[in-house]
């Protein structure tokens, strides 16, 4: 049976605001807002016709359904079709014990110390970088700026040998596409495209990792723990898909915003004290990852709308972010907003594992920046379609560069 033939069969509930909206066509991924606006303003919980699907377009809502794993859960998978929610290895796919296991093995390279002890190689790879920028007039502030950090620096980090900064980029992108429901178009290529990556992965994980990478951490403390090794090939997934991207599109938007914003650059450039604002605020409006799903465990309510056992819940992080009920100007750019709150890296226990080593990629990169630019000047940008993450794909930008005599 295919995902929309269930659909299909599935009762509209009565008494909720119910919508026909397609939330994976090209103008809606690119620019969802509208569409979110529209959703949160209808109620705190509606029906989606196109997937048969609760979903939550506002903070509170969305917050809470995040908190209560137990009755909304990942176990059922968090896409939009049966072939990626089959996934049973990785750790946002899996609850209780298991996921707490999961996470404490596959987070050990980027805990404080491993962090700690990759700084100096941030700020050398940061300062380097800018340095080779400052001979070009017109740059693609994706391609040239955004990218180069996150792809170089993980890819090398992960530790496959024969592995390309281009494949990582790749499976990257068609690991959130892979999410979306099949319907979408670029959920079929993307299967497909994951398939490959998988008998990749059966052919050199671990036979090809390199010592002391984060994939023969992987494997090594996995086993140390009981994992076979397929297992631990399953959970490498979460270093492949997410680790890159989501880094990507934040850097990417943060230049945006803050070409479209000089003064908010000025601000961070006479203060570097804000770094510590500014990042939380440029993930809440980028948001990254645009919404995921869960399943109720047991009949339960969110705002009093009856959610029956089984149901499929949408938890749209970009919409929760822009919501008016918490964010004063909500889709205002401020540096020195309160940074606690948004929904960028998610929240309670399936919050972005990788979020201490994004948050320490854009702190040395945007202070680095700072150092030297004293302004960006946005050309045409164009944001580029994905089933699940939200990113630019051409930033024009050019430079001003700051006169350090």
């Amino acid at each position: 049976m295919t995902q929309d033939a269930a659909v299909e069969q599935q009762q509209r509930p009565a008494g909720i605001p119910s919508f026909d909206d397609d939330l994976h066509v090209d103008e809606v991924l690119v620019d969802p807002f509208p569409t979110y606006a529209k959703l949160r303003d209808a109620g705190p919980v509606v029906w989606l016709e196109k997937y048969g699907y609760y979903a939550c377009a506002r903070y509170d809502e969305v917050s809470a359904v995040l908190s209560d794993w137990e009755t909304f859960t990942s176990r059922e998978g968090v896409g939009f079709n049966q072939f990626f929610n089959g996934i049973t290895e990785t750790s946002l796919q899996t609850e209780g014990d298991h996921h707490d296991e999961i996470r404490q093995v596959e987070g050990c390279p980027i805990k404080k110390g491993p962090l700690e002890e990759l700084k100096p190689r941030l700020q050398d790879f940061a300062e380097n970088l800018v340095e080779s920028l400052k001979g070009k007039d017109n740059l693609d502030g994706v391609a040239d700026v955004a990218m180069a950090m996150p792809i170089e620096i993980v890819t090398d980090l992960v530790g496959v040998e024969g592995v390309t900064q281009e494949q990582m980029f790749k499976w990257g992108v068609a690991g959130f596409d892979s999410i979306g429901p099949l319907h979408a178009p670029r959920t079929q290529p993307a299967l497909e495209t994951m398939m490959g990556y998988m008998e990749f992965a059966d052919e050199n994980f671990p036979s090809n990792v390199r010592e002391g990478g984060w994939a023969d951490q992987l494997f090594k403390n996995g086993a140390a723990v009981g994992w076979p090794e397929d297992f631990a090939r399953g959970v490498m997934n979460d270093y492949i898909y997410p680790s890159v991207d989501s880094t990507i599109s934040a850097i990417g938007i943060g230049l945006l915003l803050f070409a479209q914003h000089p003064d908010q650059w000025d601000r961070l450039r006479a203060d570097r004290s804000l770094l510590t604002s500014a990042i939380p605020e440029i993930v809440r409006l980028a948001s990254p990852l645009q919404f995921f799903t869960r399943v109720a465990t047991k009949d339960t309510e969110i705002a009093g709308v009856a959610i029956p056992e089984g149901s499929r819940v949408v938890v749209m992080y970009g919409s929760a972010n822009r919501d008016e009920r918490k964010f004063e100007n909500p889709d205002s750019f401020d540096i020195t907003r309160d940074p606690a709150g948004h929904l960028g890296w998610g929240r309670g226990k399936h919050a972005c594992l990788g979020k201490p080593l994004a948050r320490l990629e854009m702190i040395t990169l945007f202070n680095v920046l700072a150092d030297n630019v004293e302004r960006f000047h946005a050309g045409k940008h164009r944001f580029q379609p994905n089933n699940i993450i939200r990113s630019l794909g051409e930033l024009e930008l050019s430079i001003t560069w700051a006169d350090k005599n």
